[in-house]
């Protein structure tokens, strides 16, 4: 799905949107309204604060995601346990640092949601940066969250490291560490050897040698008797 795509998905939505209210951006007053509360569960999120994030979820929340590609917790995830198992803690294992920067909120009374336009930026726990254009639609029932849907090209977030995808990574880990581990000890075996050896070969040569000077002095007192 192209960049394009993605705000062409809710183009409709948005335009209408920013008809009624005439602007882009709310205006302060909006942040006492549902605008408010979909600014507070993101800058929460951004803040780590992820309980109260799913705080401003219904238990029974529908969490909408791309399906496929690397986004965390893609396809339809059923209540805040699923969103916080699915999404949050997959987030967590895959970035360093994760969050959505909002550029645009638009309040859609007609539909009682929030459209919020902006950005997924993040580094990945192996090393690639994201930076990914996403719209986000913030249903509510009365003053609480009850639909989230995302949109967004999820080929360009990082592989998900899943539960089971950083135990292996530990167990590579573990692995390389006992391997590097062995390695050393046996270097220092092979110079303790070595060194052994040398010492060995060095004592035998003193010995040869006092041996060879014993004789020399015993030939020089013989030569003197016979004088």
């Amino acid at each position: 799905m192209a960049n394009a795509s993605v705000k062409e998905q809710v183009g409709d939505l948005v335009t209408r949107a920013k008809r009624r209210v005439g602007a882009e951006q709310p205006s302060a007053a909006d942040d006492d309204g549902r605008v408010g509360i979909v600014r507070g569960a993101l800058q929460t999120f951004g803040d780590g604060d992820t309980d109260g994030f799913l705080d401003a979820l219904r238990h029974d929340v529908v969490w909408e995601a791309p399906n496929g590609g690397h986004f965390p917790g893609g396809g339809e995830q059923l209540g805040r346990d699923a969103v916080k198992s699915e999404f949050i803690d997959n987030c967590e294992r895959t970035f360093t640092d994760f969050g959505f920067k909002p550029e645009t909120f638009v309040d859609a009374d007609d539909t009682d949601a929030v459209v919020v336009i902006g950005r997924y930026e993040g580094s990945g726990v192996e090393g690639a940066r994201l930076h990914e254009p996403a719209v986000q639609i913030w249903e509510f029932q009365g003053n609480a969250v009850a639909r989230v849907r995302i949109f967004t090209d999820s080929a360009g977030f990082p592989p998900v490291i899943t539960e089971r995808r950083e135990e292996e990574m530990e167990e590579q880990e573990r692995e390389e560490k006992e391997k590097e581990e062995k390695e050393k000890r046996e270097k220092e075996e092979a110079k303790a050897e070595k060194d052994d050896s040398d010492k060995s070969e060095s004592s035998d040569e003193t010995k040869s040698e006092s041996s060879d000077d014993t004789k020399a002095e015993k030939k020089d007192d013989s030569e003197s008797e016979d004088d």
